[in-house]
């Protein structure tokens, strides 16, 4: 990774992360999945965020440590529906600052880490809850 790489990532998150909070925002209370996928709401897509995020950002913070990073997720659906369930009792502002507040400390470690500390695996660790699985969550949104 280069320095224009790494901006280029930044830049890509930023984007995603604009286009479905917009989507997110316009409808706060609707059901936005399609029948065969969970009925979730923006809040609930906001809280599933920061959980996602909260955990790839103590990943990448611990591997530029040389700690041990989270274990691979076994069965995601299972984790995403029991986190659901834990989150119901949150409000879609707190959920929606949460995933926020998890979002922006993802930009910041990002920035934070020095070019020569890149590697694939650090690079797979921070791909993994960045543009792409943004992007996958407004194309599972069937409201417009």
């Amino acid at each position: 990774m280069d320095k224009e790489t790494v901006a280029q990532m930044i830049s890509q998150d930023r984007t995603e992360w604009s286009l479905l909070t917009a989507v997110l925002d316009a409808h706060p209370d609707e059901i936005l999945h399609e029948s065969q996928a969970p009925p979730w709401t923006s809040r609930d897509v906001y809280a599933h965020l920061a959980r996602w995020l909260v955990q790839s950002n103590k990943d990448m913070e611990a591997y530029c440590a040389g700690r041990g990073v989270s274990p691979p997720v076994g069965d995601a659906d299972e984790v995403n529906s029991r986190w659901q369930q834990e989150d119901s009792i949150l409000s879609l502002t707190e959920a929606r600052k949460r995933a926020c507040e998890a979002f922006d400390r993802r930009l910041a470690i990002i920035a934070s880490i020095p070019i020569d500390r890149w590697d694939k695996e650090l690079e797979r660790i921070a791909h993994y809850d960045g543009a792409e699985h943004l992007a996958a969550h407004r194309r599972y949104i069937s409201v417009t």
